[in-house]
């Protein structure tokens, strides 16, 4: 039953078992050649085998097959065998006959086709890289392109459209209509709509979210007209779009369309001019709204119609109380008895709150307090620069809220160790941001994390926190081991010391902040020449080095001005840094710019702005050894001339973001020179 035919392979090329394990490399020359010859059992296993994988996998198709020409050189036994062919039928779920499938089944390294581990594995290994990199990869083959096509990875990209014409025959739209693949996050800013656009009706299904930000000629005729073309439109987003809402006037309630079945989320930002009309017509086109957000809004209107428009927020989600399940009203103008009103809603069970409140509240019985003791099942709340927030409203939250992963008291400056302690009823916690909380000390810190285990905990953010000292960073680096994510901007506990217990206990680190931490220099860093050495166990001595930190993506060291070029070059071996920031390290230039180009080939965004040694040499070093690099900052830095320029149109092939400033010696034409660089956003003013 197996023919002696076999597909025809590239010599050296690789063979993806279906196991996701073995990795085999099929020579033509191994399976034509009398210099290496096979039993006839193990022929039959591996015709079957190759075959099996380049049909199944998508290789192979459509291309011929050879036969063996060496007939002089077969077995006496394999004459005696009748040879018959194998018909290829293009079935991916059963591509055998029943026969070839069992003899199939007998083979050690033979997955049937029913099974989709291999597609799951692979989305796995995709989950670990970003959209840049997805996307790389996806150029690799059409099985790799399918992974990248999954609606998770699709969410993860936002296709901007800013300051063009949303018209069929100009770019970028007549570029995109070409395309084919679908995009399902999209925004649109200070674009200009010029009449019907075939755009929305060849990629309107597959659109869930969508974004209008700061459109002038966006109306509400032109609103309706594109939403009807997006059947499955998940969130409306609309940001600074007070003049879009002073041309829809009138509001006519009577009729409503189109109805969204599908939004779930409806989100206005940075408005002032919204009515309560827009607001009914907007909620009533989604009867499936689960998340309302109103933030940065309120601000430049007079106070009675302001009271009007709270009251009808507050309308709405009593109207909706059955499925609203998140609010956000950060940095939105309103005072405590908007909050009193909101607590006095019944059955309503929301999962995320957002609230910033810069009014004066009442001393006794805030109206925070009554929305945390009714809202109990709170998963996410952030109450960032909620400046009246006491310690007992802490203490409630921790009483209150149980489940809680997500805890952002950013700004909450009257907080203090009184309050923070409660924090360790908090088990579930897995985001802690106490920044700017200027009153903590390590006391209540300790009680509050570090007094217990934390394994889930993955992020923590404490800059500008003037009451911590170096002491309690070998605490958390012994109980919190497994964050991902630290932040000690302009914290004073950070120092040589303090930051090596962190690249000895947090392997796990992605992102790491330190701007302003000054007392931070290259012994720290590089872990040489340190006066203590971090583990010393008899005349052994141990230190250690940022690099340690293989799966770091971000660091930020901005204002660190005692690191020097030792750092950069001894220590900066990163194969997954994406963004850098070394802005105002005075002491930094060629020598170390030029090592650290050459051993983080990943860097897409860098910030060099008042590096004063920065020179015409690095910015080309820049250029030439990071073909990734898509954002750069250049600010007030005398020493780059028009050669830096000349150098980013050469070599910079992705840069798509270049920020020039106070930079005296780059020539006035420079705006016009950097133009041809295709891939640029934006376009300096130097």
């Amino acid at each position: 039953m197996i023919g002696r035919t076999v597909s025809r392979h590239r010599s050296g090329s690789c063979d993806f078992h279906p196991n996701g394990v073995a990795v085999r490399c099929l020579d033509r020359d191994l399976l034509g050649t009398s210099s290496c010859r096979f039993p006839v059992g193990a022929r039959m296993e591996m015709s079957i085998e190759s075959w099996f994988n380049l049909h199944y996998y998508g290789f192979g198709h459509g291309q011929e097959c050879d036969d063996y020409d060496d007939e002089e050189e077969e077995s006496e036994e394999d004459e005696l065998v009748p040879q018959e062919p194998v018909e290829e039928v293009d079935d991916r779920e059963f591509p055998f006959h029943d026969d070839v499938f069992y003899i199939n089944l007998k083979g050690p390294r033979v997955r049937t086709g029913f099974d989709n581990l291999p597609m799951e594995i692979m989305l796995n290994i995709f989950r670990f890289l970003n959209s840049v990199d997805r996307d790389s990869a996806a150029l690799t083959c059409k099985r790799w392109f399918d992974a990248m096509g999954y609606r998770e990875f699709l969410d993860e990209v936002c296709f901007h459209f800013e300051e063009v014409s949303i018209c069929d025959g100009t770019p970028p739209i007549a570029l995109f209509l070409r395309s084919f693949r679908h995009f399902s996050n999209i925004k649109l800013t200070r674009v200009q709509f010029n009449g019907y656009s075939e755009f929305w009706d060849v990629f309107g299904e597959n659109i869930r979210e969508i974004t209008f930000c700061n459109c002038v000629t966006l109306t509400k005729s032109k609103l309706t007209m594109i939403l009807k073309r997006l059947p499955f439109l998940e969130c409306l987003v609309l940001e600074e779009a007070d003049e879009f809402f002073k041309t829809w006037t009138p509001v006519e309630l009577k009729r409503i369309e189109p109805v969204c079945r599908c939004l779930r989320k409806l989100a206005l930002r940075k408005s002032n001019a919204f009515t309560v009309d827009h607001l009914y017509y907007l909620v009533a086109m989604g009867p499936n709204i689960s998340a309302l957000e109103i933030s940065k809004c309120l601000k430049q209107i007079d106070a009675p119609t302001r009271v009007k428009i709270l009251t009808t927020i507050l309308a709405i989600m009593k109207m909706r109380k059955k499925k609203l399940q998140a609010v956000d009203f950060s940095y939105t103008m309103y005072d405590d008895l908007f909050l009193k009103q909101f607590a006095e809603i019944e059955n309503m069970s929301l999962s995320q709150i957002s609230l910033s409140f810069f009014e004066r509240a009442p001393i006794k019985d805030p109206g925070i307090i009554d929305i945390l003791r009714c809202q109990s099942a709170i998963v996410h709340l952030d109450l960032s620069s909620f400046l009246n927030l006491t310690d007992f409203a802490l203490i409630e939250i921790s009483t209150s809220l149980r489940m809680l992963k997500t805890l952002k008291l950013n700004g909450c400056w009257l907080l203090t160790d009184f309050g923070v302690e409660s924090i360790y009823q908090l088990d579930r916690l897995q985001v802690l941001d106490l920044s700017d909380c200027d009153k903590i000390s390590d006391r209540g810190f300790m009680k509050a994390i570090v007094d217990k285990r934390r394994d889930c905990m993955s992020q923590l953010y404490l800059s500008m926190l003037p009451g911590l000292t170096d002491s309690v960073i070998l605490k958390i680096c012994l109980t919190l081991l497994n964050l991902t994510v630290i932040d000690f901007c302009g914290s004073d506990c950070m120092n040589d010391t303090s930051v090596q217990f962190l690249f000895c206990y947090l392997k796990c680190l992605r992102i790491l902040r330190l701007n302003g931490c000054v007392k931070i220099s290259d012994a720290g860093l590089t872990g040489e020449n340190l006066p203590v050495a971090v583990i010393e166990i008899w005349d052994t001595q141990t230190t250690f080095s940022v690099s340690e930190l293989r799966s770091l993506q971000e660091l930020q060291l901005s204002g660190c001005f005692k690191v020097t070029d030792f750092t950069l070059t001894h220590s900066f071996r990163f194969r997954e840094l994406r963004e850098l920031n070394l802005a105002h390290c005075v002491q930094i230039s060629e020598l170390g710019i030029e090592a650290m180009s050459r051993n983080c080939p990943a860097l897409e965004q860098i910030d060099l702005s008042d590096c004063f040694h920065v020179n015409d040499k690095c910015v080309e070093a820049l250029a030439k050894n990071l073909l990734r690099l898509r954002s750069l900052k250049l600010v007030r830095l005398p020493l780059i001339t028009s050669a830096s320029v000349d150098a980013l149109v050469q070599y910079a092939k992705a840069l798509r973001y270049l920020y020039i400033r106070g930079c005296n010696k780059i020539p006035k034409d420079a705006p016009e020179r950097l133009k041809k660089i295709a891939t640029l956003r934006n376009i300096p003013k130097c």
